[in-house]
């Protein structure tokens, strides 16, 4: 499927030849978890102001390292659909190692 020149894709470009585009909605739906996440981080630490049980700020820190952990195999799952793809199809070998890189220090 080709993308329009006024379609809202979100380009990025990088220091070698390589161009990609991301799905918007895709990448909106990222940003929104990832925004949620952020207010219950913000939840949570006010828990340890207000001097919550230690255990419940345990569980709540669990719950937001999950979130994080799936806005990262989301956006990973949009790279894989749409940038990687492009990058085999061109034989972009800079491109495909920073993405295993990246691979590795997310699944750390």
């Amino acid at each position: 499927m080709e993308q329009s020149a006024s379609n809202h894709n979100h380009n990025h470009t990088h220091n070698h030849n390589h161009s990609h585009t991301h799905n918007p909605d895709e990448i909106k739906k990222i940003v929104h978890r990832l925004s949620r996440s952020i207010g219950h981080l913000e939840a949570t630490r006010q828990m340890l102001i207000d001097e919550k049980d230690c255990a419940d700020v345990l569980i709540q820190l669990a719950a937001v390292r999950s979130e994080i952990n799936g806005a990262g195999k989301a956006l990973l799952k949009e790279h894989m659909s749409a940038c990687i793809m492009e990058a085999i199809a061109e034989n972009d070998e800079e491109a495909i190692q920073k993405i295993n890189k990246a691979i590795d220090m997310f699944i750390k």
